[in-house]
């Protein structure tokens, strides 16, 4: 944190950046490196080089496949509803533990375990063989973290709004898919959803996520028209069907698009605002 001041004489605090993607790539890898070669020296006894392209074998896979994982996420699962992207990362774990344990066989071939006779890949079997695939699977886990983390501090801004805080409620923003912006009218909004620190929009048109806290999204929307039914829903009101009772003076809200979402005592009261 740094400070600066204006030609008032008044001071802004100022955040530093976060480190680059790149940096965080090399470091991160630098230091995997030397964790794997420390490990193999206590604990196999090998001398440092030995150690050295030990580690080597391991490493290289995992800061190439970081690279791939790193995309598809960003490009793919992402932008996508909460149980879709853990449909996703179900798969892409998979893919990626055997993925690295067939190029971690392959290294070690080349870097560990020379062959006078060439090329002699060896795999692993019983109980190492399932230690590295559940060991590839943590590595994907880890690094699925570390692009959330960059995300979430650097490249949260998956939409860009229009309007400033201070101006009358939001009526368009833009949503960035790939390389383009595409804008979102607020009026074909259905429903918007909490996600962790990101609000999980409902169109007619299907679902993105936008890097605003559910209240923050709120408190930029029209409240004649954006009703906050639950702790993690708003709604529009002009895509609502209709609502029933659901008991202990709850409801159940039925948008146009045919979803169904919970209203609590709290949102029912909120509703019952706008009966004339």
């Amino acid at each position: 944190m740094s400070q600066t001041q204006t030609s008032d004489g008044a001071q802004t605090a100022q955040t530093a950046a976060p480190p680059s993607v790149v940096t965080l790539w090399v470091v991160g890898s630098g230091l995997l490196w030397a964790l794997y070669a420390v490990v193999f020296m206590q604990t196999l006894g090998e001398g440092l080089l030995a150690a050295a392209g030990h580690a080597l074998a391991n490493v290289l896979p995992i800061t190439g496949l970081a690279v791939a994982v790193r995309a598809v996420l960003k490009s793919e699962v992402m932008r996508r509803s909460s149980r879709m992207q853990g449909v996703w990362h179900a798969g892409l774990a998979i893919a990626f533990a055997y993925a690295w344990y067939a190029m971690l066989i392959v290294l070690l071939a080349i870097f560990a375990h020379p062959s006078p006779q060439g090329l002699v890949v060896r795999g692993f079997s019983g109980p190492a063989l399932t230690w590295q695939i559940f060991q590839g699977l943590i590595l994907y886990a880890a690094i699925a973290a570390v692009c959330y983390a960059v995300r979430g501090g650097r490249e949260a801004a998956q939409v860009t709004l229009v309007s400033a805080p201070a101006t009358p409620p939001l009526t368009r923003y833009l949503i960035r898919k790939g390389d383009e912006m595409t804008p979102v009218a607020v009026g074909d909004i259905i429903s918007i959803t909490g996600a962790q620190d990101y609000s999980e929009v409902t169109t007619s048109d299907g679902h993105h996520l936008v890097s605003l806290s559910l209240a923050d999204f709120e408190a930029r929307l029209d409240p004649s028209a954006f009703v906050r039914v639950h702790r993690s829903a708003i709604i529009n009101l002009g895509r609502l069907s209709r609502t029933e009772p659901a008991g202990g003076g709850r409801l159940l809200a039925h948008m146009s698009n045919g979803m169904t979402i919970r209203v609590s005592r709290a949102g029912a009261q909120a509703l019952r605002r706008f009966l004339v």
